[in-house]
């Protein structure tokens, strides 16, 4: 089986588009050359990963916290079972278990959250994709999203006193309450 290359069997694969693949490729020339010279790198797409890997730190931190810095003190066979939790109230102060857990928390809140960002980002994508880039400030979303997020994050670890909890919870409503009027932009851009 050999496979047209040609440039008209391109263009009906890829579009005629500035920035288009088909207009960029070149047999023989490097294709991640050929694609990443004209590209550019869209934010609010690198905020997804980024999103991620700030999930994973608390996680993370709770580790080093179990361990007590010694990676080898962690049972990684079962490390949700309640063994481990029963091990962890013999081998750990109150204080560093209190730690432990509201890292362990804010991992899962992040997950759990992790969805409704997302989503709201391609659905973002796609009315920017329409009405023009900027049209619902999705960039702007995205980094204020992170930002609440990381200040989310820094809080939660750190606070031990029930008053700046309450900025948590803040923080948390503030990037709930954007990533709706995220949605409600785009709805408004799609449903016309």
């Amino acid at each position: 089986m050999c496979l047209d290359s040609s440039p008209s069997a391109l263009e009906a694969v890829f579009p005629s588009h500035p920035k288009s693949f088909a207009n960029t490729f070149n047999p023989g020339q490097n294709i991640i050359n050929a694609t990443m010279s004209t590209a550019s790198i869209s934010l609010p797409v690198l905020t997804i990963p980024l999103y991620y890997i700030l999930a994973i730190y608390p996680h993370g931190h709770a580790s080093v916290i179990a361990s007590k810095g010694n990676p080898k003190q962690l049972d990684n066979r079962n490390p949700k079972s309640s063994t481990m939790a029963d091990s962890l109230r013999k081998r750990l102060s109150a204080r560093e278990l209190a730690a432990y857990e509201r890292a362990e928390s804010c991992h899962r809140n992040h997950l759990e959250n992790m969805p409704l960002f997302v989503a709201a980002v391609l659905v973002g994508l796609l009315a920017e994709q329409r009405a023009g880039e900027g049209a619902i400030g999705l960039s702007a979303f995205c980094t204020g999203w992170m930002v609440i997020r990381i200040l989310y994050t820094a809080n939660y670890i750190v606070t031990e006193t029930q008053q700046w909890s309450y900025l948590r919870s803040l923080l948390y409503f503030a990037g709930t309450g954007w990533a709706f009027l995220t949605f409600y932009r785009a709805a408004t851009v799609l449903g016309n």
